[in-house]
């Protein structure tokens, strides 16, 4: 009996070590899911849904089950359609601020237009980040959405990012480093609003 509960105290602690070290005890999640987001969607809180109606590149109205969810896109940031745009909060790789309001409000309509092509009338999954409150102070879900293409997940929020049409939204979110190295691509390239030139 002794000899069966030392080993079972031995095997226990083999599996508890295998766990830390692939990281399955970090609740903090910095694996980096790379392009694989189906055992993201999986491990996290996520619903199924149909998009009925884009507001702007980041904000989409969603029925889930019956229900009509508003709600914002978590960690991204598309310029404004509706009022005027911050020129403080769009930034170039090297530091410029892009403080053209007029060049900005044209990329929130182009965000907006990606959005409705890529989003509207579509069935979605809306996941859950486990760092981020579930809902900002508008009462809006803060979430991702992602895109079912043959069968791999696409994260629409990275899209947007990975596009030009977003800048990463500084908050705290398990995807938030992830997001920053998109966001860094997609500016090195001059992708989307990136390709902005202070005239």
């Amino acid at each position: 009996m002794k000899t069966l509960k030392k080993y079972f105290i031995f095997l226990m602690l083999v599996v508890l070590a295998s766990m830390s070290l692939c990281g399955c005890l970090n609740d903090k999640t910095n694996f980096n899911y790379g392009s694989d987001y189906n055992s993201f969607v999986n491990t996290h809180e996520h619903y199924y849904g149909k998009v009925v109606k884009v507001v702007d590149g980041d904000t989409v109205y969603v029925n889930v089950n019956g229900k009509l969810w508003k709600i914002r896109l978590l960690g991204v940031d598309t310029p404004e359609t509706y009022k005027k745009n911050n020129p403080n909060e769009y930034y170039l790789l090297d530091g410029t601020p892009i403080t053209n309001t007029t060049y900005l409000k044209e990329w929130g309509i182009k965000a907006k237009y990606f959005a409705k092509k890529q989003l509207e009338n579509k069935t979605v999954i809306i996941a859950f980040d486990k760092e981020a409150p579930k809902k900002d102070r508008y009462g809006r879900y803060l979430a991702y959405i992602f895109i079912n293409n043959s069968n791999n997940l696409i994260n629409f929020n990275e899209e947007l990012l990975k596009y030009g049409y977003a800048r990463v939204y500084i908050s705290d979110f398990e995807l938030r480093d992830k997001f920053l190295e998109v966001e860094k691509e997609a500016k090195e390239d001059r992708v989307g609003l990136w390709n902005w030139h202070n005239n």
